[in-house]
């Protein structure tokens, strides 16, 4: 069966295992390592994240298969009133008593507002798109989308209007606690293909959805164009076969992707949704006679099955006229050969969507066929994915043969529709579940996972910097809460502590552009040790980037004593300072002396000129060393105390008489998704001997004013000689206030 992970990624894979095989398994790659040590004395446990409800999923094995089930009128509306005497069940037509029965209601935001409250959402301020996203936990995950765009099977046209329906979707319809995954089936799982909360890496994914050139042409072709379909001609035949091989291989490519994913999300919790972007594919391949699509789409929808997935089709054909268009060449095409081009034309194009309707229909979604409104298909299906019933029974032991086993569900109410999975094989959990993982498979789980590991936290902080010396490079910052780390007696009383770090950047094609794994160890006397463990410790690397584009950074630690693990990502675009557009680098938060006036409100102080910024970047190792949390690597500060911030600006537009830029920067405040704080527009004054290719700016922000909680600050840039276009940048970083001690 195609395996992506096999096919497509293999270098990459063999790459990463590589190097967190040299953690868990020191001595094997030593030159990796920065310290040799003994192998760590305990396996590390696997991080699966576990479904909110256990009762909310699709199982199957021997003492409960549980389905999930959809009841709609003739209006299409869900129907959430019935109870366990109107289902009836039947497998392989033998009806099943229930043993388990519920209804799932998901929370999800209805649309109608009050005139009231839609008052206060117009005069809100909507966040800004380059807002970061927060990470969620498992528990606080609601929905699971999965949009896999098929650029191995979408016309130019038709990706356009995919790419516009997604990004609406981004903008306009997802809600707090959706994870959702942007998947090209064509494509490397790079930095912008991965389960996420965070917009910023939606709207980037979206940006690159872009037509493939390889694309399957399921389009409806007439005159010269048309696809010959039965030739007793030789060479037409060869080409026919040629034909047919590139589309089963285009075909199997789709469905490999779509495997993919439903394996990964099979990891995630709770019931989740694949909506299947295409122009559609030949089950039975152009010849009509090929049955390896159709085998691997059954293997597809028993995994998603398995996996509580529920796949929707959308067709981005839209309505076909199947009829000549003006741009057809239809010279020489005889009243007869045009008529069986157009029947032809109508049997290709439903076969192009059999296969989306098999796949919806075995695993209890459906497909959207014959519109033109992308937008409407996935609307409708955000709607299915409201309220389901789940429906249980005890299975006899001979349904346990390796067999399909076919499932109907019939409800007694007349006029009432149900939608269920088309069945299941008789293989249990167990056995199709995969085998115990080595410690180097749950290192790379928790990279590829989007929930990460959190028994022990490690907290990586990572922005874009630009120097004359290093050239583009991205510097990170390392956290270590030591609470939950294993420390162990050494010699003269001292404590000792050892971990193992792997860090890893990926570019959006899924390329490792950077790695390193380290084996770190520490011995602390008494006083160290009660410092460690009630401040936590630090680390720094700097990472080299030749490349511009978005970058997906990843931090793994593991307790190499009791195999407990922490993980960390941040997702970065590093800019084209080439295309002299004005950029900001990364933005730096530091902790300051509470020395900007007194009392209990809100007092902003910008910098008089610009090269009066701090150096902190020098400075982080020494304010690390005293106290780490309001430093940039955790930026934790006190209710009484005085945060400063800081960036460097590059390609400022100079004026041509005065030979300096025309500068101002703002910064505002956001708390749970609202800005709560907007401080004047400031100008930018700018020294005699300043560096005009790296303009430093920044200020200080006394936090008497913000309650205890967790903020975003934003630093906006504005250059008035700048075309409008490229006139305002902005950079996020985010901070708490704490409690004063």
């Amino acid at each position: 069966m195609f395996d992506l992970r096999s096919s497509l990624y293999p270098r990459r894979l063999r790459l990463l295992t590589a190097i967190i095989t040299a953690l868990v398994a020191p001595g094997t790659f030593t030159s990796l390592l920065s310290q040799e040590s003994q192998s760590p004395t305990q396996a590390a446990q696997t991080n699966r994240p576990r479904p909110q409800d256990r009762d909310a999923v699709v199982r199957i094995n021997t003492q409960l298969v549980q389905i999930d089930a959809v009841v709609i009128d003739k209006k299409g509306a869900h129907v959430d009133t019935l109870a366990a005497s109107d289902f009836e069940l039947l497998v392989d037509g033998k009806p099943q008593s229930l043993s388990h029965f519920a209804l799932i209601r998901l929370p999800v935001n209805k649309r109608a507002m009050s005139p009231e409250a839609k008052g206060a959402l117009k005069d809100a301020v909507t966040p800004p798109p380059t807002m970061p996203g927060r990470l969620l936990s498992a528990r606080e995950v609601k929905r699971t989308i999965a949009f896999v765009v098929d650029d191995l099977g979408l016309s130019f046209q038709s990706m356009f209007y995919a790419r516009e329906a997604v990004k609406k979707f981004v903008t306009e319809q997802m809600q707090e606690g959706d994870l959702v995954g942007i998947i090209r089936t064509g494509r490397g799982l790079g930095a912008l293909q991965q389960f996420t909360s965070d917009r910023r890496v939606l709207y980037a994914a979206v940006d690159r959805l872009t037509y493939n050139p390889q694309s399957r042409d399921m389009m409806a072709k007439f005159g010269v164009d048309a696809r010959v379909t039965s030739t007793e001609d030789e060479a037409q035949q060869q080409t026919n076969d040629f034909d047919n091989f590139n589309d089963t291989t285009s075909s199997t490519g789709t469905l490999g992707a779509l495997n993919f994913v439903v394996r990964g999300l099979q990891e995630l919790p709770g019931r989740k949704m694949v909506i299947f972007v295409s122009d559609g594919f030949n089950m039975f391949g152009t010849s009509g006679d090929d049955t390896q699509v159709v085998a691997e789409m059954k293997q597809l929808a028993d995994q998603a099955n398995r996996a509580s997935v529920v796949l929707y089709s959308l067709d981005a054909k839209g309505l076909q006229t199947l009829m000549p268009k003006a741009g057809d060449n239809l010279k020489d095409t005889a009243d007869d050969q045009l008529a069986q081009q157009v029947m032809d034309a109508s049997i290709q194009n439903l076969d192009s969507q059999a296969g989306m309707v098999f796949l919806a229909q075995e695993t209890g979604g459906f497909a959207m066929l014959n519109n033109n409104d992308l937008d409407f298909g996935v609307r409708k299906v955000l709607e299915d994915s409201e309220t389901y019933y789940l429906l249980g029974f005890d299975p006899e032991d001979e349904q346990f043969n390796g067999r399909y086993h076919s499932i109907k569900v019939r409800v007694k109410t007349p006029g009432l529709q149900v939608r269920t999975r088309g069945g299941f094989y008789g293989v249990t959990e167990a056995e199709a579940a995969p085998r115990t993982r080595t410690p180097t498979q749950q290192m790379l789980a928790t990279l590829y996972s989007p929930f990460g590991a959190r028994d022990v936290q490690v907290q990586m902080t990572s922005f874009f910097v630009n120097s004359n010396a290093q050239g583009s490079y991205v510097r990170s910052f390392f956290y270590f809460d030591c609470s939950k780390l294993t420390f162990k007696e050494g010699a003269d009383k001292n404590k000792t502590l050892t971990l193992e770090l792997a860090t890893f950047a990926m570019n959006e094609e899924g390329q490792s552009v950077d790695q390193y794994a380290s084996r770190l160890t520490f011995d602390f006397d008494e006083t160290q040790y009660r410092e460690a463990l009630a401040k936590g410790l630090v680390r720094t690397a700097d990472i080299p980037i030749k490349k511009p584009g978005a970058y997906q950074f990843h931090a793994v630690l593991r307790d190499a004593d009791t195999g407990r693990m922490g993980s960390s990502k941040q997702f970065l675009i590093v800019p084209d300072l080439s295309k002299k557009r004005l950029t900001l680098s990364g933005l730096l938060v530091s902790g300051r002396s509470p020395n900007v006036g007194a009392g209990s409100g809100i007092v902003f102080t910008p910098l008089a000129q610009a090269d009066q910024l701090p150096e902190a970047l020098n400075e982080m190792p020494q304010r690390a060393a005293l106290d780490p949390q309001p430093t940039p690597a955790v930026r934790r500060f006190a209710t009484t105390g005085e945060m400063g911030y800081g960036a460097w600006i590059f390609n400022a537009t100079l004026d041509k008489k005065t030979k300096l830029p025309q500068l101002t920067s703002q910064i505002e405040i956001f708390h749970r998704g609202r800005r709560v704080y907007q401080a004047p527009e400031h100008p930018l004054r700018v020294g005699k001997n300043a560096n005009l290719k790296r303009l430093p700016c920044g200020g200080q922000l006394r936090l008497t004013a913000f309650p205890p909680g967790d903020y975003l600050l934003r630093l906006v840039v504005t250059d008035t000689l700048a075309g409008a276009k490229y006139a305002k940048v902005d950079q996020w970083m985010d901070f708490t206030v704490r409690e004063t001690r």
